[in-house]
């Protein structure tokens, strides 16, 4: 099998993504749990997001917000 990276890409945890974003982390939590950004949850409480899926929400945020 593949080694999990190359599997699964680059994974960020949840305040990772906030900085990125500059956005406050109860924000991020809240668009994790609403499922706007898609991401694996490990160990109940520990969020990982994929650097594709965290690619798809910047696309798509950039989309809708030209509508």
């Amino acid at each position: 099998m593949e080694d999990m990276k190359t599997f699964l890409g680059q994974l960020y945890s949840a305040d990772e993504v906030a900085k990125m974003l500059n956005i406050e982390m109860v924000t991020c939590y809240k668009w994790l749990n609403e499922g706007r950004i898609k991401a694996m949850k490990l160990g109940g409480s520990l969020w990982r997001i994929r650097e594709a899926d965290l690619r798809a929400f910047v696309e798509q945020s950039i989309i809708e917000g030209r509508r």
